[in-house]
């Protein structure tokens, strides 16, 4: 099918295709020589972006925990929280209270407790002496075994990696104060025997 119009292409002037080229061009080489972002990069290999990173970051965290307190004090006049939580906790050691008295718990414990460090050394004789049999043997091997394979052993590993670190100080004290006073008494329990 033929058509009675003319193709006329619209022919671009030289010097303005050549205008529109180099402006493109001068246009993209300046984006990435923005000045915010060559200061931005000035700020970070200064430091002074990351001082200000830490220090809004910090206002926002303290701003959390003042508004979380202000919600907290608000819930507290509202609702009388503090109040509820003391009576229970009374209630609650009311009833252990009583419940220690009834079935004389503490005095139980110590019992249990003074009677166990006074037989502690044979246990422990009789126990070696078992670890020392064949069957001993193989059911301290099993035991290891399903300790290490059940992932008992990890969990405890895990457990005292965060533990360790905030009771461990503790812990030495504890140990050390002990470790002294025995020290004192075995001396004192020497001397008089020396003489």
């Amino acid at each position: 099918m033929a058509t009675s119009l003319k193709f006329n292409p619209i022919i671009p002037c030289p010097t303005r295709q050549r205008n529109l080229q180099t402006r493109h061009v001068a246009l993209g080489a300046k984006a990435f020589r923005r000045s915010d972002f060559d200061g931005f990069a000035r700020r970070v290999t200064s430091g002074e972006a990351w001082k200000d990173a830490w220090r809004t970051a910090n206002e926002g965290f303290e701003q959390l925990l003042y508004e979380t307190k202000k919600a907290a004090e608000r819930i507290d006049r509202q609702y009388s929280v503090s109040r509820r939580l003391y009576e229970v906790s009374q209630a609650a050691s009311d009833r252990a209270r009583e419940l220690d008295r009834e079935f004389e718990l503490t005095q139980r414990w110590r019992n249990l407790s003074l009677d166990f460090a006074r037989n502690w050394p044979g246990y422990r004789k009789q126990f070696n002496n078992f670890l020392e049999t064949p069957l001993g043997k193989s059911s301290a091997t099993v035991f290891f075994l399903w300790f290490a394979l059940s992932g008992w052993m990890f969990r405890i590993l895990i457990f005292a990696t965060w533990v360790l670190p905030l009771a461990g100080p503790l812990l030495i004290g504890a140990f050390a104060n002990n470790l002294v006073i025995k020290v004192k008494g075995s001396s004192i329990f020497l001397y008089c025997n020396f003489i």
